[in-house]
């Protein structure tokens, strides 16, 4: 009976155990795809990326991530999971994604393979990276118009150093 109970004890836990990361998983503000290592097809998507790309999960499911519109202008796609079979690891700083309905979101794309049991997966975690692209061609641009404005200050004080010896001399 004792055996018994902490058998009982031990499901329990488990069970909390995969409630806690289920609930982790999908509730993450990144997008999280579980791919099949060795076929590359997709057993798992997370709501974040449903809704960062408009595909469903069942538009996810069971395809090849290079079958999946978001990705399928990856001409470099099927190499890329090679490698990241080979490597165990795969990282794109600024990746487009092509949403359902046509626009496009910048994402940072980072996938690693793990054991999840006696099974070899690839996990990808995609960023949404559109709002920092934004932040930071503004600052460019902001940084480029303060060159420019010294510039334009700078040949003003030019001109005007040369506009009075020039005036004295024809007075």
């Amino acid at each position: 009976m004792h055996a018994q109970s902490k058998y009982k004890k031990l499901g329990a836990e488990l069970r909390a155990s995969e409630m806690s990361y289920r609930r982790l998983f999908e509730t993450a503000h990144d997008g999280i795809l579980i791919l099949n290592s060795k076929t590359g097809q997709i057993t798992d998507v997370n709501p974040f990326l449903e809704s960062l790309l408009g595909y469903t999960k069942d538009e996810f499911l069971d395809k090849k991530l290079w079958e999946v519109g978001a990705f399928r202008n990856l001409k470099a796609a099927k190499e890329a999971f090679k490698v990241l079979q080979s490597e165990g690891y795969l990282r794109y700083e600024d990746l487009p994604l092509e949403t359902k309905d046509g626009r496009s979101v910048d994402v940072e794309f980072v996938s690693n393979s793990y054991m999840a049991g006696d099974k070899l997966v690839i996990q990808c975690n995609i960023r949404d990276v559109t709002e920092r692209k934004k932040a930071d061609v503004m600052k460019e641009t902001k940084r480029l118009l303060q060159y420019e404005k010294l510039k334009l200050e700078s040949i003003a004080d030019a001109t005007h150093e040369l506009r009075t010896p020039l005036a004295i001399i024809k007075g």
